[in-house]
């Protein structure tokens, strides 16, 4: 790298802001900074969508912040929208967390493929601002700009946000710690031929041997979960299928599957969401249980915090603010994602049959039943949206 490249001199940097990462999260900043008018430029890994499972569940609060960009509603038009979720024990049906009555305009979760939310993102960003098949190897920061090296070309920018995962390279190369805890269980998930009946009901089954979880999906097609004692990097055919059979009692035909993925839930925190003008977002800052949906959810209220902040003249000084709300949100949804894993993959009779009654007291019968709809819908998640965030802690202050 050269010192003109170093040094700059009075050059203006290449963008505004450099993304590396392509997803959901990368492409809503991407889409956000573009309204404010910043130059930007997205520098993504892969040439080809991704084809496995990936997020599903679109919140309440995810919601608002896609209307600032007037895409709610294209959003809404494509999901279907999950307004009820019955809960299953070891003896049947323990009762239901309704959307229904939840303090929002928008009473439902969407349940809609991560290949189309990326695909509308990328419609509304416009596909000149990505450069796809972009591999970065190096990223340096100055006083005044950053540099990103992909491949043979060098570019410039104000600040460089990483949203290119929970593997990534970016956080790697500005060496942030973030501690990893594996949980100790695993999951298998395809995505189905809906023959179930359940229409626009999601359905969870929690049985002695495991769990089964089951959400719509458009196009008439429905994703199944099953918990496996070990993680299955490569499944038996039709294991998705016989699992479900046994749990749930619902013939889910092998031959109706579509696609399958593994995982074996992780969480981790990074210890501060930014390193000079280099800033984590996303999973690239933090990562959780995908049960309850809520990784994504929360990378997209990162991702509108940082587009208010990053188009104001001082904005690195309003960088504090970001990690100090930011962590103390993901902190709230880290811990109810475990907590909910927790509970759901208790094995055994005897802790099957404890669960049962917790279950039907917390979210079916207790005092606190009639919360558990904006509970599951992150509105009670703090700062889940920027309106929440004190309009003091986005004014620039002295460094």
């Amino acid at each position: 790298m050269n010192d003109e490249i170093s040094s700059l001199g009075c050059r203006v940097p290449d963008y505004d802001v450099i993304i590396v990462g392509g997803g959901p999260v990368g492409l809503l900043l991407a889409c956000l900074l573009k309204q404010q008018g910043l130059r930007l430029r997205v520098l993504e890994r892969r040439v080809e969508s991704i084809a496995h499972s990936a997020a599903i569940g679109i919140t309440p609060p995810s919601l608002q912040i896609l209307d600032k960009l007037g895409l709610a509603a294209e959003f809404i038009a494509g999901g279907v929208k999950v307004r009820d979720c019955f809960v299953h024990g070891q003896r049947g049906r323990l009762g239901c967390v309704s959307f229904r009555e939840i303090p929002d305009v928008n009473r439902f979760i969407l349940s809609l493929p991560q290949v189309t939310t990326i695909a509308i993102l990328l419609k509304h960003l416009g596909q000149e601002h990505v450069e796809s098949g972009c591999e970065v190897s190096d990223v340096k920061q100055f006083a005044e700009h950053c540099t990103v090296r992909a491949g043979e070309s060098v570019l410039t920018a104000r600040y460089v946000i990483a949203c290119d995962g929970s593997r990534s390279c970016v956080r790697e190369l500005i060496g942030m710690r973030a501690p990893v805890h594996t949980y100790g269980c695993h999951f298998v998930m395809g995505d189905f031929v809906d023959r179930s009946g359940f229409g626009d009901e999601a359905h969870l089954f929690f049985k002695d041997t495991g769990s089964v979880e089951s959400f719509p999906l458009p196009g008439g097609q429905r994703r199944w979960v099953v918990q496996t004692d070990t993680r299955m990097d490569h499944p038996p055919a039709g294991l998705v299928s016989e699992l479900v059979r046994q749990r749930a009692g619902i013939e889910v035909s092998a031959g109706d599957q579509i696609n399958e993925s593994v995982f074996t839930p992780r969480k981790f925190n990074s210890e501060r969401y930014y390193a000079g003008r280099i800033i984590l977002c996303g999973d690239a800052a933090h990562g959780m249980s995908p049960i309850g949906g809520q990784g994504m959810n929360t990378g997209f209220a990162d991702a509108e915090f940082l587009a208010a902040i990053l188009c104001q003249d001082d904005s690195l000084s309003l960088l504090p603010a970001y990690n100090r709300f930011r962590r103390k949100a993901v902190k709230t949804a880290i811990f109810r994602a475990e907590w909910g894993m927790w509970l759901g993959t208790w094995r055994g009779r005897s802790r099957s049959r404890l669960r049962d009654v917790l279950l039907k007291f917390l979210l079916c019968q207790g005092p606190i039943a009639k919360h558990m709809g904006s509970f599951y819908a992150m509105l009670t998640i703090p700062f889940n949206t920027l309106q929440r965030v004190p309009a003091a802690s986005l004014q620039p202050r002295p460094l």
